[in-house]
């Protein structure tokens, strides 16, 4: 990937090809949105924009052959993402903004996605009717709209999550590429300040008073949380000078006991908002 990442960066042709043909393979959208993010980051808004706009092409394909708008979901949020980063040259306010057009696309999903929506329900429908038959237990509207809520939700958040993973490989290109060790540097230091989690706090009590789908907030912010607990984790091995191994053992123990670890990291990254655990370790 780091030489199809020196390919993007020989010209804008070479970029668009590059993302247009990634965008049409089955599950690649997301390294489409990495090389977009890297031509905005090292080249700016203008040429990531041209890149852009010829791959929003093949994402529209996906939204109108099979009603999935994930791919032209996520590379718009990696374009902004990106653009916000190269400006602001701050972390917190790059995943704020991509968290806010998140929340709005999750409120608006039943008006973006109907389709889609209402396939999934019909055959969670299905399942869940099968499911009351033999529990004996009755299956009405209430538990088909928080079905709803978390799938929308979940929708929301996936697209987010997988924005967020474009940005950082395509900084970890950029860096490699013109800037050796940079990103390490700038990975290890991502933190979430205290305001942002108040802010959270109140989005959920203002969209609870409203009868909005607060899921929708509650899912985006753990991705944050558990971005920035993974942030926290390498910063604290690189910091220790501790072996690769326990990076090797973390990310087995997410893929062994999850969710439970993505939880307890998302957890102790609240901790770290307000403790900040890598001031107070000491180098070895």
């Amino acid at each position: 990937m780091h030489e199809l990442a020196k390919i993007s960066m020989r010209g804008p042709t070479q970029a668009i090809i590059l993302a247009c043909i990634s965008m049409l393979i089955p599950m690649m959208f997301w390294f489409s949105a990495a090389v977009v993010a890297l031509v905005t980051l090292r080249k700016g808004f203008n040429q990531g924009a041209v890149v852009f706009f010829w791959t929003v092409l093949p994402a529209m394909v996906w939204l109108f052959s099979v009603q999935d708008p994930g791919a032209l979901i996520v590379l718009a949020l990696s374009f902004l993402m990106a653009n916000v980063l190269r400006i602001t040259m701050s972390w917190q306010i790059t995943l704020v903004s991509g968290a806010i057009v998140s929340l709005i696309l999750g409120w608006l999903s039943p008006y973006i996605m109907p389709g889609l929506i209402e396939v999934l329900m019909d055959l969670a429908d299905e399942f869940f009717k099968e499911l009351a038959k033999q529990s004996d237990q009755e299956y009405g509207g209430q538990i088909q709209e928080g079905f709803q809520s978390l799938m929308i939700a979940g929708f929301a958040s996936s697209f987010y999550g997988i924005a967020i993973g474009s940005v950082c490989m395509a900084r970890s290109w950029q860096s490699k590429l013109f800037n050796p060790g940079g990103w390490q540097e700038e990975f290890y230091k991502i933190r979430i300040q205290p305001r942002l989690l108040f802010s959270v706090l109140l989005l959920i009590v203002i969209t609870q008073a409203l009868g909005m789908n607060t899921a929708v907030v509650v899912f985006t912010a753990i991705i944050l949380l558990i971005f920035s607990g993974i942030a926290l984790v390498h910063g604290l091995i690189a910091k220790k000078k501790m072996t690769i191994q326990w990076l090797i053992g973390f990310y087995l123990s997410i893929f062994l006991l999850f969710p439970t670890v993505l939880m307890l990291v998302a957890a102790i990254a609240v901790i770290d908002s307000f403790i900040d655990f890598r001031a107070r370790v000491t180098e070895l």
